[in-house]
């Protein structure tokens, strides 16, 4: 990629092109999004560059942030640009420090990025400046759940249940239950990785993990693994490892048994740095289909099916086929 494309633009110029380039968001082609991508972290790069006010070099940080992170395919290009996508976060926090939404997605990104207790001190140092600053009542309720989940990590169980109480004392209507869940389920760590087999016999977690990925191999069932190195969808006799968006929506859909309309999608995910429209969620659902079916040699769209009527679609996981989700 490279940055001096548009160096001898004036600031007006560059404007023009950025206002043309944003119209290119409605495009929904898969083969063009990543050029699309790619062109605009050129543009925001040169912007920078010119005199402009502080509001606006945080604007642009926190666009330049969006497009990092969905730049990335490969794993290691993803860690790069979690790195470039955490650094411009920080800019623009420094060129407009009252915005609590920048805080808030550092907050997500120290999660993803971070191991030990590193982790959690820095999720919880910008989850604490976010809601200091002031964020939208949604993202108080997640955000609240990385708090708690960052106190219980850190030892502090009274703090974590408070966080995790007013999470739900603001999610009236339950409409994030199961974005709740996901970080107070994971709360209490099993000290014996074991469970027990009909007969009442113990089996070990590793060799039920291992039997699984035996069956996907045959075709048998796909698994869902997630660990600290990532997301791998195996099945059909391959597997594919999934940036973090993609697994993210990939592990809703293996939860919600009874599919996730596009809303659904769009109140429990978190890894996006922009108020997204439900249109969007059409386009992500087919680069997921189309992951699947370059790594694992399937039709995505026999796996992940689109049922109902069209003003109430849902996304879910052909009933047909077994599945299962390994941690």
């Amino acid at each position: 990629m490279s940055m001096r494309k548009y160096q001898n633009y004036s600031l007006v110029e560059l404007e023009k092109i950025e206002e043309r380039w944003e119209i290119g968001d409605e495009d929904e082609e898969e083969d063009f999004r990543q050029d699309w991508v790619e062109e605009g972290i050129e543009i925001y790069e040169a912007l920078l560059r010119k005199r402009v006010s502080d509001e606006q070099k945080s604007y642009y940080h926190h666009v330049l942030a969006k497009l990092y992170l969905e730049f990335g395919r490969s794993e290691k290009m993803l860690q790069s640009n979690f790195q470039k996508a955490f650094r411009s976060l920080q800019r623009a926090a420094h060129y407009y420090p009252e915005k609590g939404d920048t805080f808030y997605h550092l907050a997500f990104l120290a999660e993803k990025m971070t191991f030990g207790k590193e982790k959690w001190e820095s999720a919880a140092f910008y989850a604490k400046e976010a809601l200091e600053r002031g964020i939208s009542t949604e993202k108080q309720i997640k955000i609240w759940c990385l708090l708690g989940k960052a106190y219980f990590e850190l030892g502090l169980q009274k703090d974590a249940a408070q966080c995790f109480s007013q999470s739900k004392k603001l999610d009236q209507d339950d409409d994030f239950a199961r974005f709740r869940q996901h970080y107070a389920s994971s709360d209490v760590e099993k000290a014996s990785f074991t469970r027990l087999n009909q007969d009442g016999t113990r089996i070990n977690k590793r060799a039920e993990r291992d039997q699984l990925l035996e069956k996907s191999s045959r075709g048998e069932c796909y698994v869902l693994e997630i660990d600290r190195r990532g997301t791998t969808l195996h099945g059909n006799g391959a597997s594919v490892v999934m940036n973090t968006k993609e697994a993210e929506l990939m592990r809703l859909i293996f939860e919600w048994e009874e599919g996730l309309t596009k809303f659904d999608i769009l109140e429990n995910t978190v890894f996006s740095l922009t108020v997204k429209q439900a249109g969007s969620v059409k386009t992500d659902i087919s680069r997921l289909r189309s992951v699947i079916k370059k790594g694992l040699a399937v039709d995505g769209k026999t796996l992940i099916q689109t049922v109902g009527e069209k003003d109430e679609q849902r996304y879910r996981w052909n009933p047909e086929i077994p599945k299962h989700l390994i941690e």
